[in-house]
Parts: structure tokens; sequence; C-alpha cells
């Protein structure tokens, strides 16, 4: 019964963080949310600041799996597949980087881990940019990759903010659509790729049906 209290409370933190930001919903709320006392809450999580790292910790244990090399070069598909895994994971904890800049100030603790994982992301955008261009599938110099990687990640940690401040949505599945298209457009002047390919890849992100392309070991 604890775990499953300890389990409540983290989703529904999750949920609120998500709706109204960190710093606007304190413990007291949460425990209204939850119809229980504020001391049940204290004894599973001794302050909100235990309750944010521990949903930091389940955000890197999904990109951690996520980041991981592959064992095999990526297709175009795959690879646009492995950004929309990215975003989801960020749109699922997308409170960490409505103020990711007070965030950290406000948790020293958070800070250290957040820097090392964008960089971990930054640098397996690269990684992946890299096999491309080893293949000829990307047109760029390799010493133009980095900047690249950089932009993407750019887009990554800032498009969630970004859409918020024009009143779009940022549910799951916008927020992947809207993103993947920017990446897309991006990325679209340096692709070797057909017409096809790429329509039948614009195509896929306007469905929203992102399902595992065929064959894929992208997760």
């Amino acid at each position: 019964m604890a775990n499953k209290t300890a389990e409540r409370i983290l989703l529904t933190s999750l949920e609120l963080f998500n709706q109204h930001g960190e710093a606007s919903v304190t413990s007291v709320d949460i425990a209204l949310e939850l119809d229980i006392s504020p001391g049940n809450l204290y004894y599973h999580f001794k302050g909100k600041e235990v309750i944010v790292l521990a949903l930091f910790d389940m955000y890197r244990q999904q990109l951690k799996r996520l980041l991981a090399a592959p064992d095999h070069q990526f297709t175009l598909e795959e690879f646009f597949y492995f950004l929309y895994l990215l975003l989801d994971a960020i749109a699922t904890f997308r409170f960490l980087y409505r103020n990711p800049a007070d965030l950290m100030e406000k948790y020293p603790e958070l800070a250290r881990s957040f820097k090392a994982l964008i960089q971990n992301m930054e640098d397996a955008l690269l990684a992946l940019l890299s096999q491309f261009q080893g293949s000829g599938s990307l047109t760029l110099a390799a010493q133009q990759l980095p900047l690249l990687a950089e932009q993407l990640g750019l887009v990554f940690s800032q498009a969630a903010n970004y859409y918020l401040l024009k009143g779009q949505s940022v549910d799951s599945t916008t927020f992947s659509q809207k993103t993947l298209m920017v990446l897309l457009f991006l990325l679209k002047p340096h692709m070797d790729a057909g017409q096809a390919q790429l329509a039948e890849l614009e195509h896929w992100i306007q469905a929203g049906q992102f399902g595992q392309p065929s064959g894929s070991d992208a997760e």
C-alpha cells in the first residue's frame, strides 16, 4: 500500500507540475488533490524537493534507455522515431523545461544532473548525425555536425516554452507533431533523401500516428 501511495503522489505531482508549473504547486496542493493529509504525504516524501528529484530520476532513467548507443545504423525513419521518443519523454516531464534556469537555481542537486543529461542527449544526437554523415545520407562537413546537434538540442529544450508563450497546446501528440516538423525543416536541406521518402516522413509526422517503424530497434 505504501508503494501505491508513493506512486500516486508522484503521478499526481507530475500532472500538477505540468499543468501549473512546479513553482505554483505546494506540497499541500498535492495532498489536497490526492485527498490525503500533508503528514501522510510527508511520510512518503520529505518535502517537495524530494518529489521533484524523484520525478527527475524517472525522466533520467527513461532517457538513459533511449540514449544508449544503437547496435546498428539507423534508417531515416528510425532516426525520426528516435526523435519522437525523446520528445515524448520531454512532453511527459515538461515541467522540467518550463523554467529550467529557475528550477536548477532552486534545486542545486538537480542542476548537476540536468546539465549532464542535456550533454548526454546532445552527444547521442551528434553520434547519430555522424553516422548519417559517414554514410553520405547527411550532406554536411564533419566539423559542422556539433553545431547541428546543438541546434537540435535547442529545439528540444525550448520548444515547449515557445508553444506555451504562443498559447498553443503542449499535450504529448501535438507537441511531438509540431516539434518534429520543425526538426524535419531544419534537417531537410542537409539530407540526401528522395522526395518520396521525405513526403512519406512528413505524412507520418502530420498523421500523428507514431508507431515504431518496421524492423526498428530504436527503443
